[in-house]
């Protein structure tokens, strides 16, 4: 270990000095690796680039350090030691994703044949990739605020987004959220202090660029404060680039990459100032052709999940799609989960659909042919 307190002596400084650069130039090298690894490992294998040949981009300044406080309290003291240790470990550097290029822009018009109804945004985000190209960028800072009826697939697309880029994706029901905590942590002299959502992204995770699904965002309550206060500033790119979590407010992190996709059923309910920062699109109802395209791709992913391709019939009935048109999206694949699970049960190869009160429609059972 280099002891870089003693030795008054001419040229020891400047010797330890350099030894010190070179350690904590080693540090950074392993700290890179250790992340890139941890990308390769969580990837999910879709058309966009491999993690291995993606470039990587700073989050933090690690020679901030914590700053000489009033408190004199030992938790607060141990709980900076233990973040400057996850500082060091993982070092300032994250994988950036989804690299705009011709292979990724084919990989975002897969959604043209998956997602017919959210054109609009499919045509947005094309957009972002080609200028992107023209800066050999990669989608950063996206912000989609998707609205229309419940059950129309708003969250369906943002998590098949996600896996078309190959980016993380954490969807956060606003449903039921409480205070702003959770996106910029809890404030600092809390004894329980905890980062928020977008720290434990950015700094525990792999990318710099993950998705944030804000889901259900008109349905938040302020009666316990403003959940979406942080987002005033997570987004807009310059004041999201110097982002602090409220628990460890001496270290600004660049979040301005973090992409978000917001969904909401009546975009009225939020204010002015949050509407203004996303790119809006209206999402109808999906016209029946494609409703029975995402059935049976719904259908499909449940049985390749479960490794149940061989256990089922592959394709759904022409009646079974009958008794499935009436219901949303959400609905629908509630159904299906459902139905295949009680015929796992009953060792059946039938699927008994039931279809919720209000339709009307009853309980069916639907046999395989």
């Amino acid at each position: 270990m280099v002891d870089i307190l003693v030795s008054p002596q001419a040229g020891m400084p400047e010797r330890h000095t350099e030894e010190n650069s070179r350690l904590a130039s080693l540090q950074a090298i392993i700290a890179a690796i250790r992340v890139r690894s941890q990308a390769i490992q969580t990837g999910r294998g879709a058309s966009a680039a491999s993690p291995c040949g993606l470039p990587m981009v700073r989050v933090f300044d690690p020679t901030i350090k914590p700053t000489e406080g009033l408190s004199a309290e030992r938790d607060v003291t141990k709980r900076e030691q233990r973040i400057v240790s996850i500082l060091r470990e993982r070092g300032c550097l994250r994988v950036l994703g989804a690299v705009a290029s011709p292979t990724l822009a084919a990989a975002i018009a897969q959604l043209f044949d998956t997602h017919e109804n959210f054109t609009k945004a499919i045509d947005y985000l094309l957009g972002e990739e080609i200028l992107l190209r023209r800066q050999e960028g990669a989608l950063c800072g996206v912000r989609l605020l998707l609205y229309g009826g419940a059950g129309v697939g708003k969250t369906h697309f943002a998590l098949t987004l996600a896996k078309l880029l190959d980016l993380p994706a954490e969807v956060i029901g606003l449903s039921s959220a409480q205070a702003a905590a959770f996106l910029s942590g809890s404030e600092q002299y809390w004894s329980n202090s905890q980062p928020g959502l977008v720290w434990k992204q950015i700094i525990q995770g792999a990318y710099a660029n993950p998705i944030v699904v804000l889901d259900e965002i008109d349905k938040v309550t302020d009666k316990w404060g403003d959940p979406l206060g942080a987002l005033y500033q997570l987004l807009e790119g310059h004041s999201a680039s110097i982002f602090c979590d409220k628990s460890i407010p001496w270290l600004p992190i660049d979040a301005s990459r973090v992409n978000w996709v917001a969904t909401a059923n009546d975009v009225e309910r939020l204010h002015p100032a949050i509407r203004s920062r996303f790119f809006e699109v209206e999402v109808t109802s999906p016209t029946e052709d494609a409703l029975r395209g995402l059935l049976q791709r719904l259908y499909s992913d449940l049985l390749s999940e479960f490794s149940l391709t061989d256990r089922f019939a592959r394709e759904l009935t022409p009646v079974q799609f009958r008794a499935l048109s009436g219901v949303s999206v959400r609905d629908a694949k509630r159904i299906l989960r459902a139905a295949v699970g009680l015929a796992l049960r009953d060792e059946s190869k039938d699927l008994v659909l039931m279809t919720p009160p209000q339709r009307d429609v009853g309980r069916q059972r639907m046999g395989f042919i």
